[in-house]
């Protein structure tokens, strides 16, 4: 079984990148998912790329705008 997974909502990454329940980053065209030291959790702030320019984003912030009340805040697995 796999992961429930949502798009991302923040304005102009949509469809670009998708949000596990647990807090993964998943970059939709590659199927990576973004990691810091070795653990998908590991991190509290996320740098989205789009046209080649980055923008910072609070990674529980992009969680809870597309899980909003649909998840509990204890499955959120990474750092706040």
């Amino acid at each position: 079984m796999s992961e429930e997974k949502r798009d991302i909502t923040a304005k102009g990454f949509e469809g670009l990148y998708e949000v596990t329940r647990s807090g993964m980053i998943m970059n939709k065209k590659t199927s990576n998912i973004k990691v810091f030291d070795g653990n998908p959790y590991n991190f509290k702030n996320v740098h989205l790329y789009k046209e080649g320019k980055r923008t910072l984003f609070r990674t529980y912030d992009l969680w809870k705008d597309a899980f909003g009340e649909d998840a509990a805040e204890s499955e959120y697995k990474g750092l706040k």
